[in-house]
């Protein structure tokens, strides 16, 4: 659907990031797959003594993770069909449930990007360190 444009402006402005959310949110979908490979590739290295907890950990980050962003998919994916259903005139535009609703999901959202950048930091670190126990007992 195009944008609903029987929408005050700010519930289309709403529509609108809920749109870019949704994209965020397929983005991180990808990001988890290759964090799920990328751990897989490296799991006997990783089930090292030395790297156990840390591997544990970022496991379970990830389920975690994976978790949230789905929660948060559901909750935007809500928010856009009651934003359609306003734009269709099928139910009154509530502009104060909209607005709560909305700067829920901003903080849910800026919550989850911000979980996501550290888990794959903290993830390439682990990643580095591994290659670089490899390298080292390689030589």
């Amino acid at each position: 659907m195009k944008a609903p444009v029987n929408l005050s402006a700010r519930s289309l402005q709403y529509y609108l990031i809920a749109k870019n959310w949704i994209s965020d949110l397929e983005f991180f979908k990808i990001e988890a797959t290759f964090f799920h490979h990328l751990l897989d590739d490296y799991f006997v290295r990783l089930s090292a003594p030395v790297f156990i907890d840390k591997l544990k950990l970022m496991e379970n980050r990830l389920i975690d993770l994976e978790e949230e962003r789905h929660q948060a998919d559901k909750q935007i994916s809500e928010q856009i069909t009651q934003l359609e259903l306003m734009a269709e005139d099928i139910v009154p535009e509530n502009s104060e449930s909209l607005e709560t609703k909305q700067i829920h999901l901003e903080n849910s959202m800026k919550e989850l990007t911000i979980a996501y950048r550290s888990m794959k930091k903290d993830l390439f670190v682990i990643v580095e360190e591994v290659i670089r126990d490899d390298t080292f007992f390689e030589s």
